[in-house]
Protein backbone atom coordinates (compact mmCIF):
# COMPACT_ATOMS: atom_id res chain seq x y z
CA UNK A 1 0.00 0.00 0.00
CA UNK A 2 3.28 2.43 0.09
CA UNK A 3 3.48 4.75 -3.14
CA UNK A 4 2.07 4.95 -6.45
CA UNK A 5 3.64 1.56 -7.92
CA UNK A 6 1.43 -0.59 -5.80
CA UNK A 7 -1.93 0.64 -7.79
CA UNK A 8 -3.27 1.09 -11.45
CA UNK A 9 -4.18 4.77 -12.61
CA UNK A 10 -8.38 3.94 -12.42
CA UNK A 11 -10.99 6.56 -13.85
CA UNK A 12 -14.54 7.02 -13.26
CA UNK A 13 -17.03 6.22 -15.91
CA UNK A 14 -18.11 9.76 -16.89
CA UNK A 15 -21.30 8.83 -18.13
CA UNK A 16 -23.15 10.20 -14.28
CA UNK A 17 -25.54 7.15 -14.39
CA UNK A 18 -23.22 4.28 -14.33
CA UNK A 19 -21.53 3.35 -11.66
CA UNK A 20 -18.38 1.85 -13.15
CA UNK A 21 -14.20 2.45 -12.95
CA UNK A 22 -11.91 1.42 -15.25
CA UNK A 23 -8.37 0.80 -15.22
CA UNK A 24 -5.40 -1.41 -17.15
CA UNK A 25 -2.72 -2.94 -16.01
CA UNK A 26 1.11 -3.19 -16.55
CA UNK A 27 0.14 -6.71 -19.26
CA UNK A 28 -2.36 -4.37 -20.68
CA UNK A 29 -5.79 -6.38 -19.30
CA UNK A 30 -8.64 -3.97 -18.83
CA UNK A 31 -10.69 -4.09 -15.73
CA UNK A 32 -13.99 -2.78 -15.30
CA UNK A 33 -15.37 -2.59 -11.52
CA UNK A 34 -18.82 -2.10 -11.06
CA UNK A 35 -21.33 -0.71 -8.49
CA UNK A 36 -25.05 -1.94 -8.76
CA UNK A 37 -27.84 -0.95 -6.64
CA UNK A 38 -29.41 -3.66 -4.08
CA UNK A 39 -32.99 -4.28 -5.25
CA UNK A 40 -34.02 -3.97 -1.63
CA UNK A 41 -31.48 -1.96 0.62
CA UNK A 42 -30.65 1.34 -1.55
CA UNK A 43 -27.94 2.00 0.69
CA UNK A 44 -26.57 -1.08 0.08
CA UNK A 45 -24.60 -2.20 -3.52
CA UNK A 46 -22.62 -4.69 -5.03
CA UNK A 47 -19.48 -4.90 -6.32
CA UNK A 48 -17.96 -6.75 -8.85
CA UNK A 49 -15.06 -6.94 -11.50
CA UNK A 50 -13.85 -8.19 -13.95
CA UNK A 51 -11.13 -8.18 -17.07
CA UNK A 52 -12.71 -6.52 -20.13
CA UNK A 53 -10.40 -7.53 -23.57
CA UNK A 54 -11.80 -9.00 -26.24
CA UNK A 55 -9.46 -12.15 -25.84
CA UNK A 56 -11.42 -12.95 -22.31
CA UNK A 57 -14.53 -12.38 -23.59
CA UNK A 58 -15.86 -15.77 -22.81
CA UNK A 59 -14.73 -15.76 -19.50
CA UNK A 60 -14.87 -12.27 -17.96
CA UNK A 61 -13.59 -13.80 -14.78
CA UNK A 62 -10.46 -15.40 -15.95
CA UNK A 63 -7.13 -15.48 -13.62
CA UNK A 64 -4.64 -14.21 -15.76
CA UNK A 65 -1.50 -15.23 -13.85
CA UNK A 66 0.28 -12.44 -14.07
CA UNK A 67 1.40 -12.11 -10.92
CA UNK A 68 0.08 -8.91 -10.31
CA UNK A 69 -3.16 -9.72 -7.93
CA UNK A 70 -1.67 -7.39 -5.29
CA UNK A 71 -1.42 -4.51 -7.11
CA UNK A 72 -5.03 -5.31 -9.05
CA UNK A 73 -6.90 -5.77 -5.43
CA UNK A 74 -4.71 -2.33 -3.90
CA UNK A 75 -6.31 -1.03 -7.10
CA UNK A 76 -9.81 -2.58 -6.73
CA UNK A 77 -9.76 -1.42 -2.85
CA UNK A 78 -8.78 2.46 -3.43
CA UNK A 79 -11.80 2.78 -5.97
CA UNK A 80 -14.07 1.53 -3.50
CA UNK A 81 -12.77 4.27 -1.29
CA UNK A 82 -13.21 6.63 -3.89
CA UNK A 83 -16.96 5.11 -4.70
CA UNK A 84 -17.61 5.70 -0.92
CA UNK A 85 -16.25 9.06 -0.78
CA UNK A 86 -18.59 10.21 -3.78
CA UNK A 87 -21.76 8.75 -2.46
CA UNK A 88 -21.08 8.57 1.75
CA UNK A 89 -24.43 7.27 2.08
CA UNK A 90 -23.79 3.77 1.34
CA UNK A 91 -23.68 1.49 4.57
CA UNK A 92 -22.46 -1.31 2.65
CA UNK A 93 -20.31 -3.09 0.08
CA UNK A 94 -21.26 -6.65 -1.10
CA UNK A 95 -19.32 -9.06 -3.07
CA UNK A 96 -19.07 -12.87 -3.91
CA UNK A 97 -16.16 -14.43 -6.55
CA UNK A 98 -17.14 -16.28 -8.87
CA UNK A 99 -16.95 -20.14 -8.23
CA UNK A 100 -13.96 -21.96 -10.49
CA UNK A 101 -15.35 -24.96 -12.09
CA UNK A 102 -13.15 -27.51 -10.13
CA UNK A 103 -14.77 -25.42 -7.18
CA UNK A 104 -18.02 -26.17 -8.27
CA UNK A 105 -17.56 -29.94 -8.82
CA UNK A 106 -15.49 -30.06 -5.06
CA UNK A 107 -18.94 -28.34 -3.76
CA UNK A 108 -16.55 -25.96 -2.47
CA UNK A 109 -19.06 -23.22 -0.05
CA UNK A 110 -16.01 -20.45 -0.62
CA UNK A 111 -14.78 -19.68 -3.57
CA UNK A 112 -10.78 -18.74 -3.62
CA UNK A 113 -11.35 -15.40 -4.68
CA UNK A 114 -13.98 -14.86 -2.21
CA UNK A 115 -10.89 -15.84 0.56
CA UNK A 116 -8.29 -13.63 -1.21
CA UNK A 117 -10.50 -10.29 -1.43
CA UNK A 118 -11.58 -11.00 2.25
CA UNK A 119 -8.15 -11.48 3.46
CA UNK A 120 -7.05 -8.12 1.58
CA UNK A 121 -9.96 -5.98 2.51
CA UNK A 122 -8.92 -6.34 5.98
CA UNK A 123 -6.26 -4.38 4.81
CA UNK A 124 -7.84 -1.32 3.78
CA UNK A 125 -11.54 -1.48 6.21
CA UNK A 126 -10.22 -1.38 9.55
CA UNK A 127 -12.30 -0.71 12.64
CA UNK A 128 -13.21 1.82 13.92
CA UNK A 129 -14.57 3.13 10.69
CA UNK A 130 -15.32 -0.26 9.22
CA UNK A 131 -16.29 -3.75 9.71
CA UNK A 132 -15.79 -6.91 7.53
CA UNK A 133 -17.56 -9.73 7.19
CA UNK A 134 -17.84 -12.85 5.53
CA UNK A 135 -21.05 -14.90 4.99
CA UNK A 136 -20.63 -17.72 3.38
CA UNK A 137 -19.18 -16.85 0.10
CA UNK A 138 -19.95 -13.22 0.37
CA UNK A 139 -17.60 -10.69 2.22
CA UNK A 140 -19.39 -7.32 3.17
CA UNK A 141 -17.83 -4.17 3.95
CA UNK A 142 -19.87 -2.16 6.81
CA UNK A 143 -19.56 1.52 6.94
CA UNK A 144 -19.73 2.21 10.70
CA UNK A 145 -21.53 5.40 11.34
CA UNK A 146 -19.98 7.95 13.75
CA UNK A 147 -21.62 8.94 16.92
CA UNK A 148 -22.94 12.00 15.74
CA UNK A 149 -24.34 10.28 12.05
Amino acid sequence: MEGNDMIYPFKKDPFPGKYAYYFTNRFNDQYEVSFSRDGVNYFKVNVTFCVTNDEYENDQYVVTNHGDVYRVLNTICLIILDFYNRYPTIEEFVFSGEMRPFERENKVEVSGRTRVFLRFVKRYFRPPFWKVVQNGNFVSIYRIPKNND
